[in-house]
């Protein structure tokens, strides 16, 4: 045990280190090493960075499995507490970070495992700094190195580390599997020309004037002796030069010479445009988004999420993927962790900003019929639940568990409808001679022409309201040109009172029909929240409608408010008829309650009734009849329902017919 320390102890020496590094040409540029480039160079140094901390933001979780399905964190292995503090000076973040840095940089790291009496797991993990390895190259074997040789300064003792006390992470060289690549060997050239015009400009603010003028002699005057020349320039560097007297004065003239001013070309000087050119080019050789690093004019809301987004799927994954896969394959193996452990990056640590989302489709895949809720809980590395509560896919009957059309809904958001069996059975429609004959009672759930122009007056009303309102603050961030509180609430406000006055006229007229009252009190709840989920169904609709044009090379927000008021008509129809469906339905719910004469001993049913230009799948609905408590088949009460997957109600031109038949 103690050689081990001493070995470590003579390689970790702090000592000055200045080792020529064997086969690193293809990392120079202007004789400037890997490092140096990474620390000179600031969009290296900024693309390098934000990789290595986003990698190491993410949590390094280990786990036991038992079986294919059931998983549980490990904490307390030797391995779990290694990795949550690899030695005694850095944490698992520093860790992580350093490791990522080197690979980056570099294109390979060594990690060194080393035992350690001390620590917890009796292990400790170092880093071994590319520049302390004099000979990569000794090799045995023609795809890995058998040992390592490290050395801190010319002339110290060399270490050598053999293979198993070494993990390596590294990057594939094409034609040389035993060798590594860094990527800023494909920077050369961008990183060349950074060089080199950081170093005109510094020579630029060095060189003697200030003044970016030219001093012209007359040519018909005496020539200057190559004496007379030398001295007076050195005579004006002195005076006019940086940390002269005279600096930043005009000068004065003799002997009729001129001084003629000139403009730099910084365009040709690759100053502004190649340092876009230079981030664009590092940020491509590491396939990362620059807009991720630096801000673009061009950038939007939507499209800085999707390349947050895209972060880790496309771009970090693969490098993930590796640093997982090396360490579960040789670092694991090496301080004797059970084969059944493993180590995974916890990448739900970045959707932590988007909870609503997570647990939205999550719980959906554990409310709908193709994952088992122990699978769900699989992926979040839970364990099953008790007594195999979780291990059937959840069978709909014709709703899901608890009543409920989608796992999403509550009592709170659905009106309760008096005596509903929400699980009643779907009904066949039959087409047998007798039923054709038999005497129905059909009570239509469509809005007419006059409900479609109040509805239509308050959204035209409304559009030109926000349009105002929203051009005249495009160009700041959306959160500041796009309030959708306010929009939500004014617009519901306005649409509340005219559905209202929708459904009572219906439900009134329907209820005269089956000739008993219709309580209006009773619906207020639900027109007011149906008001609600209508308003922001259309407002995010108009919202990723601007997000969208807003991406276009000339946008024209004017024209996308121009398309909203155009169908305004459409967006009135959808919720006028979906009103008029739901007091259709209403009015004869109450009467079936109220033991009403004319539904007493008779089957109350409703009729699919598909709308003009609709969708394939409402196309395919039209005439299914089911009872009148039960759902549609596409989970909707009615055509357009409000509260639901509003790709089934938006934009909804379909009815409903009530039908009422003997038994």
């Amino acid at each position: 045990m103690a050689s081990i320390f001493e070995r470590w102890r003579l390689a970790s020496a702090p000592t000055i280190i200045n080792v020529s590094l064997h086969g690193d040409a293809s990392t120079q540029v202007l004789n400037m090493k890997a490092k140096e480039l990474y620390q000179t160079q600031d969009n290296l140094q900024a693309v390098v960075n934000f990789l290595a901390n986003s990698i190491a933001q993410l949590p390094l979780k280990v786990y036991t499995r038992n079986g294919e399905i059931e998983r549980k964190r490990d904490r307390e292995s030797p391995a779990a507490k290694l990795l949550y503090k690899p030695n005694r000076d850095q944490t698992s973040f520093e860790f992580i970070r350093a490791l990522a840095v080197e690979y980056f940089v570099f294109g390979s790291v060594f990690v060194w495992i080393l035992p350690d009496a001390d620590s917890e797991s009796g292990y400790q993990l170092r880093i071994v700094p590319t520049e302390w390895l004099v000979n990569r190259a000794i090799k045995k074997h023609p795809y890995a190195p058998e040992f390592i040789r490290i050395c801190t300064a010319t002339g110290a003792d060399a270490v050598d580390v053999p293979r198993e006390e070494f993990v390596q992470f590294r990057t594939y060289s094409a034609g040389s599997p035993g060798g590594y690549i860094s990527p800023i060997s494909a920077l050369r050239q961008t990183l060349t020309e950074q060089v080199e015009a950081g170093r005109f400009r510094r020579q630029l603010w060095r060189s003697s004037g200030r003044l970016n003028a030219q001093i012209i002699r007359p040519k018909d005057v005496a020539p200057w002796t190559e004496e007379q020349k030398i001295k007076f320039a050195k005579a004006f560097r002195e005076a006019w030069g940086a940390g002269g007297s005279k600096a930043g004065s005009i000068p004065i003239m003799e002997d009729g010479m001129e001084i003629k001013p000139y403009a730099t070309n910084w365009k040709e000087a690759e100053w502004s445009q190649s340092v876009v050119l230079s981030r664009e080019s590092v940020a491509a050789a590491y396939g990362v988004n620059p807009s991720l690093i630096w801000h673009s004019n061009t950038q939007t809301y939507a499209s800085a999420k999707d390349n947050a987004r895209a972060l880790y799927a496309d771009c970090l994954g693969p490098v993930i993927q590796m640093l997982q896969q090396r360490i579960n394959s040789f670092l694991l193996p090496s301080v004797g962790a059970d084969p059944n452990t493993y180590v995974e990056f916890d990448l739900t640590e970045k959707l932590k900003g988007s909870f609503e989302e997570r647990a939205a489709i999550y719980q959906s895949a554990c409310g709908a019929p193709y994952l088992t809720r122990d699978e769900v809980r699989a992926e979040l590395n839970l364990s099953p639940l008790p007594d195999g509560q979780g291990s059937q896919i959840v069978t709909p009957l014709n709703v899901l568990e608890g009543g409920q059309a989608s796992p999403q809904d509550s009592t709170e958001n659905s009106y309760d409808y008096p005596g509903v069996d929400n699980q009643a059975k779907k009904l066949q429609p039959c087409s047998c001679k007798a039923c054709k004959t038999t005497e129905e009672l059909r009570l239509k759930g469509k809005s007419d022409k006059e409900d479609d122009e109040k509805v239509k007056e308050v959204l035209l009303t409304f559009f030109k309201r926000q349009s105002k309102s929203v051009i005249s603050k495009l160009g700041a961030d959306p959160e500041d040109f796009w309030n959708a509180e306010r929009w939500n609430k004014e617009l519901a406000e306005d649409l509340e009172p005219v559905l209202t006055s929708i459904s009572d006229k219906h439900g009134k007229a329907v209820a005269e029909q089956l000739k008993t009252d219709y309580n209006t009190e009773v619906t207020r709840k639900y027109l007011a929240k149906a008001s609600e989920m209508r308003a922001k169904n259309i407002n995010e609709n108009t919202y990723k409608k601007i997000l969208e044009d807003l991406e276009e090379d000339e946008p024209d927000t004017e024209a996308v408010f121009e398309k909203r008021e155009n169908g305004a008509g459409r967006i009135a129809l959808a919720a006028a008829g979906a009103i008029a469906s739901f007091a259709t339905q209403e009015a004869a719910h109450q009467a079936i309650s109220e033991n009403a004469e004319s539904v007493v001993g008779r089957i109350v049913e409703k009729e699919w009734i598909t709308g003009p230009n609709s969708r394939p799948s409402h196309a395919a609905m039209n005439g299914e009849r089911v009872p009148l408590d039960a759902d549609f088949s596409n989970g909707q009460h009615w055509p357009g329902e409000d509260i639901g997957d509003p790709d089934e109600s938006c934009g909804c031109n379909c009815t409903t017919e009530v039908v009422i038949s003997k038994q």
